[in-house]
This record gives structure tokens, sequence and C-alpha cells, in this order.
């Protein structure tokens, strides 16, 4: 077998897993924005709280997992850490449970929770690190006092 088939084949599975996650999303309410043609499959989630500092996350598989990353806009490189979704692995570990069909619906609830709580997280931590006078953008800790502008005492 060719090397680039053997990427082609590896290509389809990603698309058609990321297929699956997307129509569950989108039955679980979740807008999702389609890029599974290109070269590296994607689906884009805007994200549901307007005021957090990116605009959504990219879903992509990497190796055997599902996982997704901060990205600015639907059409940029995402960044930041990568947190996977093991979806398959909660298939398995519910189905002895209850059944295939059941399990099926909790893991779907379950991405859909994992992802709207995502940007309910998001926004919680967001909002802590304003409160404690820290600016992501510049880096620097803005520490409130009543000490005036020390510039003008020495």
């Amino acid at each position: 077998m060719r090397f680039s088939a053997f990427v082609d084949r590896k290509v389809n599975k990603a698309r058609k897993e990321l297929e699956v996650v997307r129509d569950v999303l989108a039955a679980g309410g979740v807008k999702v924005e389609d890029h599974l043609k290109d070269q590296d499959p994607y689906l884009f989630v805007p994200s549901t709280k307007q005021s957090l500092d990116f605009g959504g996350i990219r879903i992509y598989k990497i190796g055997s997992d599902v996982a997704y990353r901060l990205q600015n806009e639907e059409g940029t490189e995402p960044y930041g850490a990568s947190y996977p979704m093991d979806i398959e692995g909660m298939f398995e570990d519910l189905i002895s449970e209850m059944g295939e069909e059941k399990a099926a619906e909790e893991v779907k609830k379950a991405v859909v929770e994992e992802i709207n709580g995502f940007f309910e997280r998001s926004l919680g931590a967001q909002d802590e690190l304003a409160s404690s006078g820290f600016d992501p953008h510049s880096k620097i800790m803005v520490v409130p006092g009543k000490a005036g502008d020390l510039g003008n005492t020495m």
C-alpha cells in the first residue's frame, strides 16, 4: 500500500467520525460550522458567550481521539491546550451497563454538555482573571492601592 493511500484512508475515517460529532452537536442545539472538506477536516463551534476573548473552538481528530482547542475566528488556526474527548471510551464504558441505544443517548448528552460547559467554565475563568487585576493581553497584574502617583513623591 502506498503511503498516500494510508493517509487518505485516515483522513476519510476522521471525516466520518467528525460528521457524527457534527450531527450530535447540531441535534443538541449547538451551532456547528462544517470544514470537513478541508485537507485537515475540522468543525468550528462559535462561542455561545459573546464576551469571551476567543471566537469559538475547533473540534478535530488527533491520533485516535477527538479533541478541541480555542480558535479566535472560524478561518484562523487554533491555539492553546488541546482538550481530548474520549467519545468511544465513554460509549464502551456505558454499553455494558445500559445497552447500546441508551448508552448512545447518554454519550450524545455528555458531548453537548462538555462543549456548552466549556464555554461556561471559560467565561467564569475569564471573569475571575479580570476581577483579580490581571490583564491577559499585556500580562501585567494591576494591583489597586492608595499610594497615589509614586513618581511625584520622589
